[in-house]
């Protein structure tokens, strides 16, 4: 098998519907397993497994445009707290991640005279959805 290669550029980020591509210099889709509970042995020997659930995360890191009454950072104040669809393709030949996530308001500021940057990480509501193009 040859080796294929990966990378994030050309893509799209929505979230709520309005295209947020231009601000984002880092998009992950980080999935994780929470586990609840104990596993439990019952009487005929069966071991029953603790609960299990996977849990994702939608990081995104942007250029700061808190200048913009339209832009990236001040969707995120405007809708703190919101779930919101959002949808992330990588490529254009990537899979499209989607699902629901919850918005948390943006950092402002930083080092004066510098390019400024924010981190989002949000809650995705389930697991995201994976699709392939077909």
């Amino acid at each position: 098998m040859s080796v294929t290669q990966s990378r994030v550029k050309d893509g799209v980020l929505t979230l709520g519907g309005v295209d947020f591509s231009c601000q984002a210099t880092s998009v992950r889709v980080t999935p994780d397993r929470q586990t609840s509970g104990e596993a439990a042995e019952v009487l005929c020997g069966t071991v029953v497994p603790a609960d299990s659930k996977r849990v994702d995360t939608l990081n995104i890191t942007s250029i700061q445009d808190f200048d913009d009454p339209a832009g990236f950072h001040a969707y995120t104040w405007a809708h703190d707290g919101e779930e919101v669809l959002f949808s992330w393709w990588p490529n254009p030949h990537a899979p499209t991640y989607s699902g629901k996530v919850t918005v948390a308001a943006l950092e402002s500021g930083g080092d004066v005279n510098t390019r400024l940057t924010a981190q989002a990480q949000w809650p995705i509501s389930g697991a995201a959805r994976c699709d392939y193009p077909v």
